[in-house]
């Protein structure tokens, strides 16, 4: 009984499914899944996670779709950590078809509790960009992360997290990311999610907006 136990506690993760549904000038149906695993054994932890989603819009056969794929390794070292990330990302309406990323870095956490967690990042990326149209793109860029979780009460927890990835190359070329969830306990293993993102590129591709947005509400579950 004692190993099932402690076998149990090496596995965490979530299953996410969100609807969306929108009427006003136009209609937009939007479908969302996440799925993150985790794994820990000793100082390493590894996780593997898939997000991705479907729109929908009046008047529009094609459907938008989006998604990343994340696997991260980090070896934890008390409040300094060491970790690699490998990511595939792709999203119509940014007109990426692909986009494959490597990283390696360090990040330090100035509080890590049950009821509150804030930590920065720094790394070092290399990506491969496959466009919709026109050729490949390497590029090398640093990124820089500020996360932030702080537990309301015993139901509510709300986090934060933030990304700041400019070309080590290409001065004015700079990427900003920011996510927002809160989540709601439903039950000891359901909950309500509601998540915003807000991405920013300062060199889109042509005809694309710098900025793009996202809302999804969802149900979780825990494990």
């Amino acid at each position: 009984m004692a190993s099932v136990t402690a076998d149990k506690k090496k596995f965490s993760g979530n299953f996410d499914l969100g609807l969306n549904f929108t009427k006003n000038t136009e209609s937009t149906f939007q479908f969302n899944n996440m799925f993150l695993v985790k794994y820990k054994i000793g100082k390493s932890n590894f996780s593997l996670g898939n997000n991705i989603s479907f729109i929908s819009k009046t008047g529009e056969d094609d459907l938008l779709n989006k998604g990343t794929q994340d696997f991260k390794y980090v070896l934890d070292a008390k409040k300094l950590d060491a970790n690699i990330t490998l990511q595939h990302m792709y999203d119509i309406s940014r007109s990426v078809k692909n986009r494959y990323t490597s990283g390696l870095g360090v990040s330090y956490n100035f509080k890590d509790e049950d009821n509150r967690k804030i930590g920065v990042g720094l790394s070092a990326i290399r990506e491969n960009e496959i466009p919709l149209e026109g050729e490949n793109i390497l590029q090398n860029r640093m990124s820089s992360n500020f996360d932030l979780m702080i537990k309301l009460n015993k139901n509510v927890t709300v986090s934060t997290t933030n990304h700041y990835q400019p070309n080590i190359e290409k001065a004015g070329d700079f990427r900003w990311k920011t996510n927002i969830t809160f989540r709601v306990n439903l039950s000891p293993y359901f909950l309500l999610s509601i998540n915003s993102s807000f991405n920013y590129d300062s060199v889109p591709a042509e005809g694309i907006p710098e900025t793009d947005y996202q809302l999804i509400n969802s149900i979780s579950y825990t494990f």
